[in-house]
């Protein structure tokens, strides 16, 4: 049963009383080590940075909403992995609080699945959050970064999902129903927080609250209303959007294929699988001397249909990534934001996760004893199709 309090905020700011309560972590031994984002150097953007020093974490920032890189790329780097070695038979490790939005979050809970991230060396920490912003836009806007923070965290207070004045949301967050984390440790609360309660800390058990010095006891129902409203709203959003998706991927009449034509302009640059938290393969196909073909291939192509597109294999790319990471996709988009070409890869990889996870009723990072549909073998699935139920 989760547990709450109030974090004061008072005049340092929600940041700034983040910073401390992450310091108190470290301070007090619960962990080794703090993974979070922390500002460049002209605080425009944040990239992910493991702190031991208590004094360097005044360089994060996780309330600026911006997600350049999957921080559970970073955890599977920081924590052991050893297959099916259990936890009870691995080498003592350090330990690490990882803070995190909730798609990152839950990525984690996927990647944990396939053995990419021993769970017991963690303490996940997430935070709210209501939408962040492209990274190359952020790079010309006139606000600073003091106000993008500020804006965001005043939207997310009012429970508003829309992007504020000012500041636009990326494709994925604006059409994101995830806006709190699931199966954290502890959860840092904005999203229908009044202001002058300051933050609201959820945690899993009372000791952690105890050990960042804080008391049981806040009245988590206006955060809570907060979140159903601002699903609700976004769940109808993301429906409309993948929708039309649907729709375009659809054969044309007597045309071609609706996919071929969203992804005619793939360079198989490879962007999207090194951004995906749930790429985690070490040598992709595409990537070996399997798919590295020679010239006279090109030609053989090229005089069977008279022309041929190059690169080669660009579909069949995107077809093989998705058939990889659709019931594991957390819609986080940042294949989108990695496309030279501004494909809406996001987009159409959700909407067919949407159909994967729905035939087998799954929610990536819902829970961790939540089985892999692909590694799973269930005898009553797909009935309808002409098996034989037994």
């Amino acid at each position: 049963m989760s547990v709450f309090a109030y974090l004061p905020v008072g005049e340092r700011g929600a940041v700034d009383a983040t910073r401390d309560m992450l310091a108190a972590l470290l301070r007090s031994k619960t962990v080794d080590g703090v993974l979070a984002p922390m500002e460049t150097h002209d605080a425009r953007s944040v990239q992910p940075a493991l702190i031991v020093d208590p004094e360097r974490l005044r360089g994060v920032n996780p309330f600026l909403p911006l997600l350049p890189v999957h921080s559970a790329r970073m955890v599977s780097l920081l924590t052991e992995r050893g297959g099916a070695i259990t936890d009870q038979q691995a080498p003592p490790s350090r330990k690490i609080a990882a803070v995190m939005r909730p798609c990152e979050l839950r990525a984690t809970i996927e990647l944990a699945k396939l053995n990419q991230i021993r769970m017991s060396q963690l303490i996940l920490i997430g935070v709210d959050c209501v939408g962040t912003i492209e990274g190359r836009d952020a790079k010309g806007l006139s606000l600073e970064p003091q106000a993008w923070s500020a804006r965001v965290l005043e939207a997310a207070r009012a429970g508003s999902p829309d992007s504020p004045e000012g500041l636009t949301y990326r494709s994925a967050c604006s059409i994101c129903e995830t806006p709190s984390a699931w199966n954290a440790d502890i959860c840092v609360h904005t999203l229908g927080v009044p202001p002058e309660r300051g933050l609201l800390v959820e945690a899993r058990e009372a000791g952690l609250l105890q050990s960042l010095g804080l008391s049981e006891g806040a009245d988590a129902a206006p955060h809570l209303a907060a979140v159903q409203s601002f699903q609700k709203t976004r769940h109808s959003r993301r429906d409309e959007a993948l929708d039309r998706v649907d729709a375009q991927l659809r054969p044309r009449e007597g045309g071609t294929p609706g996919l071929v034509e969203l992804f005619e302009t793939c360079q198989q640059c490879h962007n999207c699988t090194v951004a995906c938290p749930i790429c985690y393969c070490k040598e992709c196909l595409f990537r070996t001397e399997t798919l590295t073909h020679e010239p006279r291939t090109f030609f053989g192509w090229a005089s069977r249909k008279g022309a041929a597109r190059l690169p080669g294999d660009t579909v069949a790319f995107q077809l093989t990534r998705m058939s990889h990471v659709s019931t594991s996709c957390v819609g986080c988009g940042l294949c989108t934001s990695a496309c030279p070409a501004d494909l809406p890869v996001d987009s159409v990889f959700q909407a067919v996760a949407r159909r994967t996870q729905g035939l087998f009723d799954y929610v990536p990072g819902r829970s961790l004893d939540d089985p892999l549909p692909p590694a799973t073998f269930n005898r009553s699935e797909f009935v309808e199709l002409g098996e034989v139920r037994r």
